[in-house]
């Protein structure tokens, strides 16, 4: 169970309000804004599919017949009350729920979606057309009894028609008469308590027989009954009454049929809140891009490219930065950096996506990260001084730490916020390594964040713990909120000082104070960001080598296979034009000497006739020698000539033959292949041309149709634009997506200048609306 003060900290009702504004039912609002971590891996991975699978339902335009419920449950309850009445409006209330389970459970029967687990739910959903037909038989659409509703309902109100008609008829004759007498000023008839009266002036009232119902506010008409209605409209008020008591009767038989099925109706509604709430998460899930990360304990907990969902929210997703990292079960992460550098947020982050995860929501993260099931999540976070309790910083801190080490075991995971603060540094880094060392031996999972710089050392000398950092940018002296992992942060401390504007001679001044091994540390630190921002340079230069490298093997390789292809091809048609002509031969030779045979040639014709054969043979040698010229060449290379492959564009410089001279060592650019000399032509040296845009065409199954640049500095995509696109294009993809966001159309725009320049690009256009708009760039390949 986790407590309630954890979920405050992380601030998940925040996210429950965003999810629980896409339900449509009242009983799945409350659902949402309930919702707790459940407690079974089973059921958090089962509700996780159930979401992906509305998802996809979602996707394909395909929209569940969910309407507006209100809450039935306590109506559904008085129903079961011998005696008990609910109003018509109720009761229509009660018969929309069973239209809608009705509709909803064909839908999903009828879905072309498998959605299993959705199904599942739809087994209790309320199916009973003769129970519609049964409150359709008593009440209107618009909440009215009908006439029909029993049989002595419709002759109550027949009787009531007729009387009211002949009553109508009474008093407009009446009225009549009073206008003509001018008792009245008005000739209309009105209704006071349910009874029809006529307005007559005041100084007349006294010459007409009746009962005074009310006069007006300036006291000059009176209102009359006329005694000649008198008994009529009591008939009718009669009637009235026993029309309101069958009414009553009615309703009371249409409650007590409820009551029968309410426990089938309640069922009913849970279920369709469950499936209001399910396709609510899906909802959400496709607004911030998100899916559901596998729960394997037996590797790292791993995130990628996770956002918080409240910053997410407030600032969209390209403004959004993401944070990847992995931790093993057990282990201790100490995260440093300079202030308002983003270590609470990873603390929050990292805790609300594991909180989403456990209610079985998706969350704004790539789908490759793996969680795990942690019982209990510990935190620290934020500062929890009370002046009623008399309790200072460090000591509310240090309270909350005492309970985390009660509570603390290997199915927890615990987040630590500037541990050890708010008291003299060297204590409370001797406190909070102390807090480090007992949470590692109960085999916690640890994020803590610090300013210690002796956490940074025994992160660094301790086995099960690891430092990281906040990137900093050194050039612009700000943070890039970029999460950084093996590495120690500084705290920048003078670097911000400086750029805030404190002059060089007190910066020195101040220097001056720090201990010597602090100093030493700090510019470790310095010099440790520094050759690692290097570093990466570096490895992104020989990935990008190796990746042209590697395109070059793939090429030849590829080339040399359709090389192959058409020469057996050849070689196959040759066989067979040769066979069909030596066939055709034989029979030429053999009519000839039959010929020679019966007509006793002279001389000249046998040497006409053997001219003939000669030809033909010769021919024939001919298929033969093409034969022989495609399986061996019959060409000499020596050292240092240029060859082409044959049937491609790939030509290069021989450096190495073998003794028979049968297989040669070429040059390609800066790529060494290895061919049979067979397959080689002599080039020229000026037609040696290497293409530096091709790049190897991996296993299509490795090649994503996707590439999210989310996060991105746009000076830095175009290697990984690049690399993409090639890959893509090399796997003989006709399409793909890259997806950067909106923002402030920065990355959009360096994506655009990179596709205009990639000559593997056919066309490219934005998404459309529904499905991302200008967040997404599809991309047609040539």
């Amino acid at each position: 169970m986790i407590a309630t003060a954890v979920l405050q900290a992380l601030e998940f009702d925040k996210v429950l309000t965003f999810i629980a504004k896409y339900c449509i039912t009242a009983n799945g609002k409350k659902n949402i804004v309930s919702l707790l971590p459940l407690q079974n891996k089973i059921e958090i991975e089962n509700e996780g599919l159930r979401v992906t699978q509305a998802k996809e339902i979602l996707i394909q335009q395909c929209i569940p017949p969910i309407e507006y419920i209100p809450d039935l449950v306590e109506d559904l309850a008085i129903s079961g009350i011998e005696g008990s009445l609910l109003s018509a409006k109720k009761i229509l209330e009660i018969k929309r729920l069973a239209e809608i389970s009705r509709n909803i459970f064909q839908f999903f029967k009828s879905a072309q979606s498998e959605a299993s687990e959705l199904r599942e739910l739809t087994q209790n959903l309320f199916v009973d057309k003769v129970f519609e037909h049964l409150i359709d038989q008593v009440i209107t659409e618009t909440g009215e009894i009908k006439d029909k509703a029993s049989k002595k309902l419709y002759e109550i109100r027949q009787e009531i028609a007729e009387k009211q008609q002949d009553l109508n008829r009474i008093v407009q004759r009446i009225s009549k008469q009073f206008k003509e007498e001018d008792f009245t000023r008005e000739e209309f008839i009105t209704l006071r308590d349910g009874r029809m009266v006529i307005p007559v002036k005041a100084e007349h009232k006294r010459h007409i027989k009746g009962f005074i119902h009310s006069e007006s506010s300036t006291g000059q008409t009176v209102y009359i009954e006329p005694e000649e209605t008198l008994q009529m409209n009591n008939e009718i008020i009669s009637l009235q009454f026993a029309e309101k008591r069958e009414i009553e009767r009615i309703l009371k038989e249409v409650t007590k049929k409820i009551g029968t099925v309410r426990y089938p109706l309640l069922a009913s509604l849970k279920a369709l809140a469950q499936i209001d709430a399910v396709f609510a998460k899906a909802k959400y899930s496709i607004e911030m891009m998100g899916s559901f990360p596998t729960l394997l304990k037996d590797k790292p907990f791993f995130l990628q490219e996770g956002r918080h969902p409240i910053l997410l929210n407030k600032f969209g997703q390209g403004n959004t930065i993401p944070l990847t990292f992995s931790i093993t079960r057990g282990k201790i992460i100490v995260i440093t950096g300079p202030n308002a550098g983003g270590k609470t947020v990873v603390l929050k982050t990292t805790g609300l996506l594991l909180l989403m995860v456990l209610c079985g929501m998706h969350i704004p993260a790539h789908a490759d990260s793996n969680f795990h099931f942690f019982e209990k999540i510990l935190v620290d976070i934020g500062d929890k001084q009370s002046l009623e309790d008399d309790l200072s910083t460090f000591s509310s801190h240090i309270l909350n730490l005492k309970s985390i080490l009660e509570e603390a075991d290997e199915d927890s995971l615990i987040l630590l916020d500037e541990i050890g603060t708010g008291t003299e540094p060297s204590a409370g880094g001797a406190f909070a390594s102390a807090v480090l060392l007992s949470l590692k031996d109960k085999g916690a999972t640890v994020l803590s964040t610090t300013h210690h710089n002796s956490l940074k050392v025994l992160a660094h000398q301790t086995e099960g713990f690891e430092n990281a950092s906040m990137e900093f940018d050194l050039a612009a002296i700000k943070p890039t909120y970029r999460f950084k992992q093996g590495f120690p942060g500084s705290s920048y401390a003078f670097e911000i000082a400086k750029r805030i504007g404190f002059e060089d001679g007190f910066l020195n001044n101040a220097k001056k104070f720090l201990e010597n091994d602090q100093q030493k540390m700090e510019e470790m630190l310095l010099s440790l960001e520094e050759k690692s921002n290097a570093l990466n340079t570096q490895l992104q230069q020989i990935s990008l080598e190796n990746s042209r490298l590697a395109g070059l093997t793939g090429l030849y390789q590829q080339k040399n296979l359709q090389f192959e292809k058409e020469k057996k091809e050849i070689l196959k048609k040759t066989k067979q034009e040769a066979e069909s002509f030596l066939i055709s031969s034989k029979k030429t030779i053999e009519k000839t000497i039959k010929e020679i045979k019966e007509n006793k040639a002279d001389k000249e014709s046998i040497k006409i006739s053997r001219e003939t054969v000669a030809n033909l043979v010769g021919t024939v040698k001919d298929f033969v020698k093409e034969d022989v010229d495609l399986s061996q060449n019959s060409v000499n290379f020596e050292i240092d000539d240029y060859a082409q492959i044959k049937n491609t564009s790939t030509t290069g410089k021989i450096f190495e033959l073998s003794k028979d001279k049968k297989e040669a060592s070429i040059l390609v650019g800066s790529l060494k292949i290895q061919v049979k000399t067979s397959s080689l032509v002599h080039a020229n040296k000026e037609a040696i041309k290497v293409s530096e845009n091709i790049f190897y065409s991996p296993d299509t199954s490795e090649i994503k149709y996707r590439l999210d640049l989310r996060g991105e500095k746009p000076d830095q995509v175009e290697f990984e634009v690049v690399k993409f696109l090639d890959a893509a294009y090399s796997g003989n993809y006709v399409q793909v997506e890259i997806l950067h966001g909106k923002g402030t159309g920065a990355l959009k725009n360096m994506v655009k200048e990179i596709l205009k320049k990639h000559e593997g690009v056919k066309n490219f256009y934005f998404a459309p609306v529904e499905f991302g708009g200008e967040g997404i760039t599809i991309v047609e390949l040539k």
